[in-house]
């Protein structure tokens, strides 16, 4: 009896043994990989960051915007971070782009800019491209072609179209012809 009692005892603290260890190593597992989880989605994040900023990647210095339904990014960088070299184009890039959307955003109908200042923003970033390679300037070209869409979608609003023309009618004929003198020596 002391046999089986002793066997009971050792079968039930091994099926206990079994089941602590169980719990301990799927602890350790999850545990493992939450932490790799996060390693990797940090990982990602520090990627994203460091990648190259002229790819559609985030970029913390941009904000969405939408007008009539459309969205458009909008990239304004506090002045302490705008640091030579292109940090005075950069302010300036970003200084018209700001006229452009609030010139929009004041009158539904009134011009936004004219095709001088749509050359002007694409030297611009052209510049700020040359200066600082690493500088993200395709928000500052989509925020741009969206004001000139928005203003060439104003300007065919405003133009007046030609009237269409009516068919003429046919020149009035007079009921009776005038008679034509006879011509002297026939």
């Amino acid at each position: 009896m002391k046999q089986v009692l002793l066997l009971l005892l050792l079968g039930s603290a091994s099926t206990a043994q079994a089941q602590l260890i169980n719990l301990i190593s799927t602890g350790v597992r999850v545990g493992t990989s939450a932490a790799m989880a996060s390693r990797s989605s940090a990982g990602a994040r520090n990627y994203v960051e460091t990648a190259d900023p002229r790819a559609n990647t985030t970029d913390v210095n941009v904000t969405p915007a939408t007008y009539r339904g459309q969205a458009y990014p909008l990239k304004r960088t506090a002045p302490g971070k705008l640091k030579t070299p292109g940090g005075e184009q950069i302010a300036l890039q970003e200084a018209e782009l700001q006229k452009c959307q609030e010139a929009m955003l004041a009158d539904s109908s009134a011009a936004i800019g004219t095709p001088d200042t749509w050359a002007r923003l694409r030297t611009s970033q052209a510049t700020i491209a040359r200066e600082r390679p690493t500088w993200n300037v395709q928000p500052y070209r989509d925020e741009a072609a969206f004001y000139e869409a928005e203003a060439a979608r104003r300007q065919h609003r405003t133009t007046p179209t030609a009237p269409a023309t009516a068919p003429t009618a046919a020149p009035a004929v007079p009921a009776a012809l005038p008679a034509i003198p006879p011509a002297a020596g026939h």
